[in-house]
């Protein structure tokens, strides 16, 4: 018999929700940069304006640097690179009307399991029904399966259009469309949390390169890495001193575009691959505004769809804000001193109770091959003389986990919710929508984040997880 609402567990906790906890987002740092903005004539009427449709010029210089420093990379990010978007949902959406066409472009690629809200953004533009889902293995996308698939449509579709138009938008106002779209989150992925091995990173471009596909990939978690002690405990993994903030701070692993850039062979002209960011997970969603990055030709068409050369600039009075948040530092610092301690100490507790309370009921942690950065492990104070060693990093905001054989995630997930007063996301919601590829595996797989609800609330909930499949699923899978 189902609880009533008085008799579920209380309080109501929410391991679903990829939100940033609010006491973590920066209200300080905007309320100061809104009085030094709308305190300033000049700048205050930039900012209440509708701005160049490319995106507000300093910010995107700003970006340009912060992303060359995060990245470490030896041919730094051009300003003529960056555009400033609405944010990452809003940038995919005119991405796929810039350069996909209904009927020229074959099929949207994405990877199994998914960021689930993206599929009606594709559906939007065109592609219902042609939407399909390719597995991850330890590595990252399969790009072996991908392949194969790829040949047999382009064989498929090839064969029906004979003597048929293949393309709807038409020069000179769509100078570059292309013929397949590929869309992952390939470090700290949402949702399964992997993150993809350089070489795979190269063979997705490579990829891309040969069957004329635009790579689409979601960079909304590479600024919240850190280092990983196996070894070490929930209670060790502390809050590091401002004297070795570096050591929270690993450099992300090169971003596809990065990759598409670097690697020879490729389109210099419009490139194979955009990265797509947002400010929403380090600043807050609401101030929904992020930057896209590909060759300067593409980021000059990518501002000429409809509704930027109508709206002007793409968030443009908190592109301001951010700014001045970015120049004067005070952004690194709160993903330094504020989000990198506070997550990476949420998602070691998370990981002990995982494997203390549901380790014992068959329950796994799959978050893929673990990523590893050459770092020195101290310098002379500490007596080892800067010795170089192999690291583990993590991050973002999620957990991937998989039940046992036998017990499908999404009826945990709905008795969880209905009898426990505890959500998570499961795994029919981070399929493909109308992909006929989803396996056994994915069936059993469901994410957690740490980013939104407090240490102790997270420890409660996964106490419940376990509570729900001892007695609703073990005792069944049984036959007891």
């Amino acid at each position: 018999m189902q609880k009533s609402p008085s008799e579920l567990p209380q309080p109501h906790i929410d391991l679903q929700k990829g939100w940033p906890t609010p006491r973590l987002l920066p209200s300080q740092p905007l309320r100061a940069a809104a009085e030094a903005t709308l305190s300033n004539p000049k700048r205050a009427t930039e900012a209440m304006l509708y701005g160049p449709n490319i995106g507000d010029p300093a910010l995107r210089r700003g970006c340009a640097e912060w992303l060359s420093r995060l990245y470490r990379l030896q041919q730094p990010v051009t300003s003529e690179r960056i555009c400033i978007t609405a944010g990452a949902s809003g940038n995919l959406a005119c991405i796929m009307a810039a350069f996909t066409d209904p009927v020229y472009t074959r099929r949207v690629w994405m990877v199994e399991p998914t960021y689930f809200l993206a599929c009606t953004v594709f559906d939007d533009a065109g592609f219902l029904g042609r939407l399909v889902g390719c597995p991850e293995d330890e590595d990252g996308l399969d790009v072996e399966l991908l392949r194969k698939r790829i040949e047999a449509v382009d064989r498929e579709e090839e064969e029906k259009a004979s003597g048929q138009a293949s393309l709807y938008k038409r020069l000179p106002q769509y100078p570059r469309v292309y013929r397949h779209v590929i869309y992952l989150v390939p470090t700290f992925s949402n949702p399964s949390a992997k993150t993809y091995t350089r070489e795979r990173r190269e063979a997705l471009v490579r990829l891309a390169r040969d069957v004329n596909a635009l790579i689409v990939t979601d960079d909304c978690y590479d600024f919240l890495s850190w280092t990983v002690d196996p070894s070490s405990t929930a209670d060790s993994t502390q809050p590091v001193s401002n004297g070795a903030t570096d050591l929270s701070a690993p450099t992300p692993p090169p971003r596809l575009v990065d990759v598409d850039r670097t690697l020879p062979g490729g389109d210099e002209e419009w490139g194979n691959a955009v990265s797509n960011g947002s400010f929403s997970k380090v600043m807050g969603p609401g101030l929904r505004c992020g930057w896209a990055e590909a060759t300067p030709t593409f980021i000059a068409r990518l501002n000429k769809v409809g509704a930027t050369l109508s709206g002007g600039a793409p968030g443009q009075f908190s592109s301001t804000l951010i700014e001045h948040v970015l120049r004067t530092g005070a952004l690194e610092s709160h993903i330094q001193e504020v989000l990198i301690p506070t997550y990476r100490t949420r998602a070691a507790r998370l990981r002990q109770v995982i494997e203390e309370y549901l380790g014992p009921l068959g329950v796994q942690i799959d978050t893929g091959r673990p990523y590893h950065v050459t770092r020195s492990s101290g310098g002379k104070d500490n007596g080892n003389n800067g010795h170089l060693e192999e690291q583990e990093i993590m991050g973002g905001f999620f957990l991937y986990i998989m039940f046992p054989l036998g017990i499908l995630a999404d009826e945990v997930a709905a008795v969880a919710l209905k009898e426990y007063n505890l959500r998570f996301l499961a795994a029919g919601a981070m399929a493909v929508r109308g992909s006929k590829s989803t396996g056994g595996q994915l069936s059993r797989g469901a994410r957690l984040c740490w980013a939104w609800e407090e240490e102790e609330r997270q420890v409660e909930g996964v106490r419940r997880i376990a509570q729900v499949l001892k007695e609703r699923f073990m005792d069944h899978k049984n036959g007891a």
